[in-house]
């Protein structure tokens, strides 16, 4: 009888453990360095605009916040040493974000504003504070331990790019051998870095870690994919997920996204040519030629910094086809630049700009962007610019 009365107890003792784990989060937090007086908001910056979900002041070095959310999700922590009423506030040194998986737990989080990823992207900042007590988080941090190693080398390359061969080049120097070598080597770690990711979803499918890997991978976050892997990992997700208004949300993503993957034949569209008549894309397009089109506008900085590299390609290989669609508003602008860049192959316009068929049909919401068609008229490649198409003509047709 003693030995029932002692399992009802701890039987007891365990659902309430369970329901006080239910009642929400809290989030106990410690600050090392210059923080008294600073300001703590938890804030939902996925949403738009931005949700603020509690907020705190740094005294002695902590805070707290509390609440309670309906399911796991990533959210920021948003941390400001700026003096209040400031006028231009310092985003790269004085204002932090830290974001994390928060769930409805006991969570801890220790940091120093000494070394806090800054609000706006400054890189001699790389201290990570320790957060603990979100099961979902810990398995972030798993998945972020098995890509290390791989995305320090991409970085490492991601650096020798710009110096190495971004640079050079755009000092008239001919980088094009290194530029290849280090895309060849980007290569080989970004394999790496997918592999594990696709890994790990496999694996851990009904964690939220792993849908939002999923949903990356579908909207083409990192790159564009092909319908095989969108139906795939639709279908690993289909079950945990199952009824879910994310997985449904994410099904109506993928009905655009699997339009425009990978092996999936291009989308006619009208523009304008250089009479200002209208014409069919499929009219310009030749058949058993690879095809690039390329996406750019006169006001777009990166995109004429990269138009002397198309000349010298359209000069060297004949065999390779380029159409240049601008998304210029005014007609003017569009002219004027074609002169002064010296684009004499394929040049057509979008009379709607960055609207109408290029942001329905292709999805195309910034410039440039450069998307390779194979010889059947098939999306073959994407972020096909500078020395990754420098790669792929050399290995398709040669020096």
């Amino acid at each position: 009888m003693k030995r029932v009365f002692l399992l009802m107890l701890c039987a007891l003792s365990l659902m309430a453990c369970q329901e006080k784990k239910a009642e929400g989060y809290t989030i106990t937090g410690t600050l090392k360095g210059d923080a008294e007086g600073a300001r703590v908001m938890l804030s939902d910056e996925q949403a738009f605009p931005p949700v603020k979900l509690d907020s705190a002041i740094v005294k002695d070095g902590k805070f707290s916040l509390k609440g309670k959310i309906d399911a796991p999700e990533m959210y920021s922590l948003i941390i400001d040493i700026n003096e209040p009423g400031t006028e231009q506030p310092d985003y790269r040194n004085k204002k932090f974000k830290v974001n994390f998986y928060l769930e409805n737990s006991d969570i801890t989080f220790d940091g120093d504003v000494a070394t806090l990823p800054s609000y706006y992207y400054n890189p001699e900042r790389k201290g990570k504070p320790v957060i603990k007590g979100s099961a979902s988080q810990d398995l972030y941090n798993k998945l972020k331990a098995s890509t290390q190693e791989a995305s320090e080398e991409l970085s490492k390359l991601g650096n020798q790019y710009v110096k190495e061969y971004f640079i050079p080049e755009n000092e008239g120097k001919d980088a094009t051998e290194r530029g290849i070598e280090i895309v060849k080597a980007e290569k080989e770690f970004a394999g790496q870095v997918k592999e594990a990711i696709w890994k790990f979803i496999r694996e851990n499918t009904s964690s939220v870690v792993a849908f939002d890997e999923a949903s990356y991978i579908i909207k083409g976050y990192t790159a564009t994919p092909t319908s095989s892997e969108i139906d795939e990992l639709l279908g690993l997700l289909e079950g945990p997920w199952a009824g879910t208004k994310r997985l449904e949300e994410l099904k109506e993503v993928a009905v655009t996204t699997r339009k425009l993957a990978i092996g999936e034949p291009y989308i006619d569209i009208e523009l304008l040519n250089t009479k200002g008549e209208k014409v069919m894309l499929s009219s310009l397009v030749p058949k058993d030629k690879y095809v690039m089109l390329e996406f750019w506008a006169s006001w777009c900085g990166p995109c004429r910094g990269e138009i002397p590299h198309l000349v010298k390609v359209h000069n060297k290989y004949k065999d390779f086809e380029i159409i240049s669609i601008s998304v210029d508003a005014k007609e003017n602008d569009w002219q004027k630049a074609m002169k002064e860049e010296g684009m004499v192959w394929t040049q057509l316009r979008n009379p709607g700009g960055l609207e109408g068929d290029v942001k329905e049909k292709y999805n195309i919401l910034g410039v440039p962007t450069c998307l390779l068609l194979d010889k059947e008229g098939n999306f073959y490649k994407s972020n096909m610019r500078g020395a990754y198409l420098d790669e792929f003509l050399v290995e398709t047709y040669g020096k």
